[in-house]
């Protein structure tokens, strides 16, 4: 136990040093950093909406040598700093969407999500560049509370009855039209990597859209699949139980890098 904990230490030490050396370009909504693989990292919410989602990307970006995206001075309407800085409220994960010029609209937006989103698109084209693969993969970073789930992943569909069936945005109890984001071979083998090792350690299943389909084209994800668009893209929503202590997010990045990586080699 004793040998466990230095080895941990001597972790958390390393990875902290490494991390502070990551030379990371400032922005209106954050920090962006380029990587070498088809891998770009983004987190939409780390202002304050989603626990220690900034980490988390920073830290998966570091081990998949990917790109990363991260917004920390924006925030949805409903955070607690929201009446002291309404300049500072916007949700970049729910975009404008105009069915009738079929294209994103960004005027209602904030100029620094407008500069986000572009960034995404370059980072994108750079991955694919770097690895010479023919898609770059977006890995959206989110936080959630559930009972059953450790993971939610959101990618334009959803689990029928938890299985490995799944419904699409035309079953939903609303109108959207988003379509699947990766493929349905790709997220049923990426389910089972993750599944196994989170119901043992955490006692908790993985979901399909159980929660957060994404399966709206104001969601980002779906960003990766519209105007032209053609990445692989996957929404992460984390149980915070995941996320208490670095021991936890140590054995999460890893789970997510050994996933991943064998998924989209």
């Amino acid at each position: 136990m004793i040998f466990r904990e230095m080895l941990f230490c001597e972790w958390k030490k390393n990875m902290l040093k490494d991390l502070n050396k990551e030379k990371y370009i400032e922005t209106e909504y954050g920090k962006k950093k380029a990587g070498k693989s088809r891998f770009v990292v983004i987190a939409p919410h780390s202002a304050g909406d989603d626990l220690k989602t900034g980490y988390i990307a920073r830290l998966l970006a570091m081990e998949l040598d990917a790109s990363v995206v991260v917004n920390n001075k924006y925030f949805k309407s409903t955070n607690s700093k929201a009446g002291r800085k309404p300049d500072y409220i916007e949700d970049f994960n729910k975009l404008s969407w105009s069915g009738t010029n079929d294209k994103y609209m960004w005027k209602s937006k904030k100029p620094a999500m407008k500069q986000f989103f572009d960034d995404i698109i370059e980072l994108c084209e750079l991955a694919r560049e770097k690895s010479g693969k023919e898609k770059a993969v977006a890995i959206y970073i989110h936080g959630m509370a559930h009972e059953k789930l450790a993971l939610d992943l959101g990618i334009g569909l959803r689990a029928k009855n938890g299985n490995n069936r799944f419904i699409g945005s035309s079953k939903s109890e609303y109108y959207c039209s988003g379509v699947p984001t990766i493929r349905i071979s790709d997220l049923k083998k990426l389910r089972m990597l993750l599944q196994d090792p989170l119901q043992r350690k955490y006692g908790l299943s993985v979901g399909v859209g159980f929660e957060y389909p994404a399966w709206g084209k104001r969601i980002a994800v779906q960003f990766h699949k519209h105007e032209d668009r053609d990445d692989y893209a996957i929404q992460l929503e984390i149980n915070n139980i995941l996320k208490k202590n670095d021991k936890d997010i140590k054995y999460l990045v890893g789970l997510f890098k050994k996933s991943l990586r064998k998924i989209f080699n």
